[in-house]
């Protein structure tokens, strides 16, 4: 009889699985109409190197009305009697963290501009760039963070494309509020909340906040690098071409990078 070399032989198997609170020693007990959705994936694979048999699992929350939480899955296998039958017993543990993986993405992901902005700008590479529609029209082009910022953690930009019109360009800083829900005005200095920074003076509330914390900013040029930054101490500092401006303000934890396409701004790119 000739032999043939073992193949790698998959098998997905995938159906529901109930969270439900079932006593450790009711070995055949049946899930009940309550509890938490998951997906169980069951991955089982030949090695074709040992011959064992090998399974991974997978658990996917399919509850639409509850948030994705970030979970870690268990799972074991034992031989147990129910009714006088010898029962493969399957026991999956699901274990759901107290911080859900959105929430943990929303402080550890790269930066990118949110996908809410003002109406004069588009997003390219995948959020990286803010590109002005209107050269003509020198407001409207707000953007923000996808994320809010982590103490001192830069939000530093690349102005990489301008025109000569107004002689202003740009506009940097933070906000406390979120850009999902958040009226996104023309220019939103004029919101509380904010801490902007025009020319060489630092906005918000729809007044001049405080003058000359740093160099102009209307005097960038194309490769030019403008950044923010929280400090640990809640101290909000300024950064061009690297060098920083000094503490312009005191703003509260967890705030938003803003930036402004502004006037004779015309296109802007994140650098890591």
């Amino acid at each position: 009889m000739n032999s043939f070399p073992l193949l790698p032989i998959a098998i997905m198997v995938t159906f529901p699985l109930l969270l439900t609170a079932v006593s450790a020693g009711d070995q055949c007990a049946t899930a009940s109409e309550s509890g938490r959705y998951f997906t169980l994936s069951v991955d089982r694979k030949l090695d074709a190197a040992t011959g064992d048999w090998i399974r991974s699992f997978t658990a996917q929350n399919t509850d639409s009305e509850k948030p994705s939480d970030d979970i870690v899955l268990h799972a074991t296998h034992s031989n147990v009697q129910c009714g006088g039958r010898n029962v493969v017993r399957l026991e999956v543990v699901v274990r759901e963290l107290k911080t859900n993986m959105s929430s943990m993405e929303k402080w550890t992901s790269l930066l990118k501009f949110h996908r809410r902005h003002g109406k004069n700008v588009v997003l390219l590479e995948d959020g990286r760039t803010a590109q002005k529609l209107d050269p003509d029209d020198s407001l409207n082009a707000v953007t923000f963070t996808n994320r809010p910022l982590r103490n001192d953690e830069m939000f530093e930009v690349r102005l990489e494309k301008k025109i000569k019109k107004t002689n202003h360009v740009l506009g940097i800083g933070v906000v406390t509020y979120s850009p999902e829900d958040v009226e996104i005005l023309p220019e939103m200095h004029r919101r509380n909340e904010t801490w902007i920074m025009h020319h060489a003076n630092l906005y918000g509330n729809n007044k001049n906040l405080k003058s000359n914390i740093g160099k102009n900013l209307d005097t960038l040029e194309v490769n030019d690098r403008v950044g923010v930054m929280r400090r640990t101490n809640g101290e909000l500092h300024f950064f061009i071409n690297g060098v920083d401006q000094g503490s312009a303000a005191v703003v509260p934890e967890g705030v938003y990078g803003i930036m402004e396409v502004w006037h004779d701004a015309n296109r802007v790119r994140i650098v890591y």
